[in-house]
C-alpha cells in the first residue's frame, strides 16, 4: 500500500531557496499528501503547486526549528502515515519520493525512520568526518558525541542518527518529539542526534541511497558574534549529549579538545578566518555550564 506523506518545512524567515525546495517537491513522480511550512514571518507568496498537493502556512513567534516542526506536526492530516522533515534549502531528485515510498513499503515495523541520501557532500564537514569518511563508520555516533556523516551513499545502510532536515518518520514515532522538551535556542544543534538516541534497541533507522537530495549551501557569511555563538553551542550540546546518553566523559575530554585545537591550527595556516572564529567558540563551549 502506498504511503501518504506530509512534508514539514521549518524556515526562520522567508528564504529565497524555499521556493526552489517546493518546486522540487512539485516535480516529483510521487506526490506528497500535503506540505506544511512554518515560518517566523508571514509568507505571503503563493507557490505554483500541483492541484493534488495541499500547502498550509503557519507562523511561529519562536525562532527555533524544533518548535516550528512540532507546530506543523500538530496540524498534520489524519490521512497521512509518514512525515518527511525538510530544511528550507533542499532540492529533491525527481524520483526521491517515489523511491522513499517504495523503501518504506518493504520495511518492517521495526523501522521507525528513513533518511534521504544527501548526494552533495560539503567541503567543510569537520576534521574527523573528513579523515574517517571512507571507514565503516558512516552514520554512527561515537561515544565522544561526534556524529559521522553519511552523505553520497552507494547502498542502503542502517545508522544511529538521521539528519533532521532530511528524514522521514512514522507518524506515531515522530509525534513523540512533542513530548520531549528541547531547549528553545535560536540555533538548535544535535537535536536530531538526541531524538535518534532516544529510540529503543529494537527500533531501526535506515538511509535509502536511492532517495536522493541536495542541500543548497549557504552563500551568506555569518558574523563574528554568530560564529562564536554557534561554535560554543556545538561543544556545549555535544558535551550534553555525551553526559546524558553515553554516561562517560573521559573519551570526550581526551579527544575533542585535541581535534578542535588541531582544526584551529589548520584554520590559521589556511587563513580561514570564519573557521578560526568558530573553533574559538568551540573551545569556549568547554567552560559553559548552562546555556540559556
Amino acid at each position: 500500500m502506498n504511503n501518504k506523506i506530509s512534508i514539514v518545512i521549518a524556515t526562520k524567515s522567508y528564504s529565497k531557496n524555499l521556493s526552489k525546495t517546493i518546486d522540487s517537491i512539485n516535480k516529483q513522480d510521487y506526490l506528497p499528501n500535503e506540505i506544511l511550512v512554518v515560518s517566523n514571518n508571514r509568507i505571503s507568496q503563493n507557490f505554483n503547486l500541483n492541484k493534488k498537493v495541499v500547502l498550509n502556512k503557519f507562523t511561529s513567534k519562536i525562532k527555533n526549528q524544533v518548535f516550528q516542526r512540532n507546530l506543523a506536526i500538530k496540524n498534520v492530516s489524519k490521512d497521512s502515515n509518514l512525515i518527511l522533515q525538510l530544511d528550507d534549502r533542499i532540492l529533491l531528485d525527481k524520483r526521491c519520493l517515489f523511491n522513499l515510498n517504495e523503501f518504506w513499503k518493504k520495511s518492517d515495523q521495526s523501522v521507525i525512520g528513513i533518511g534521504l541520501n544527501q548526494i552533495n557532500r560539503f567541503k567543510n564537514r569537520g576534521l574527523l568526518n573528513m579523515i574517517i569518511h571512507n571507514f565503516n563508520l558512516k552514520g554512527r555516533v561515537l561515544s565522544n558525541g561526534i556524529n559521522i556523516d553519511y552523505s553520497d551513499l552507494k547502498k542502503d545502510i542502517e545508522v544511529m542518527w538521521l539528519k533532521g532536515g532530511l528524514s522521514s518518520w512514522r507518524i506515531k514515532k515522530n509525534k513523540k518529539t512533542q513530548e520531549h522538551k528541547y531547549p528553545l535556542w535560536k540555533w538548535s544543534i544535535y537535536e536530531d542526534v538526541e531524538f535518534c538516541l532516544k529510540k529503543n534497541s529494537k527500533e531501526k533507522l535506515l538511509v535509502s541511497h536511492k532517495s536522493k537530495a541536495k542541500i543548497i549551501e549557504r552563500t551568506k557569511k555569518l558574523g563574528i558574534k554568530d560564529l562564536v555563538y554557534r561554535g560554543t553551542m556545538h561543544t556545549f550540546s555535544q558535551k550534553k549529549i555525551v553526559k546524558k546518553y553515553f554516561k562517560n566523559m573521559t573519551f570526550f575530554f581526551l579527544t575533542v579538545p585535541f581535534l578542535i585545537f588541531f582544526s584551529l591550527i589548520v584554520s590559521i595556516l589556511t587563513l580561514n578566518f570564519s573557521k578560526f572564529i568558530y573553533n574559538f567558540g568551540r573551545l569556549r563551549g568547554f567552560f559553559i555550564i548552562d546555556f540559556n
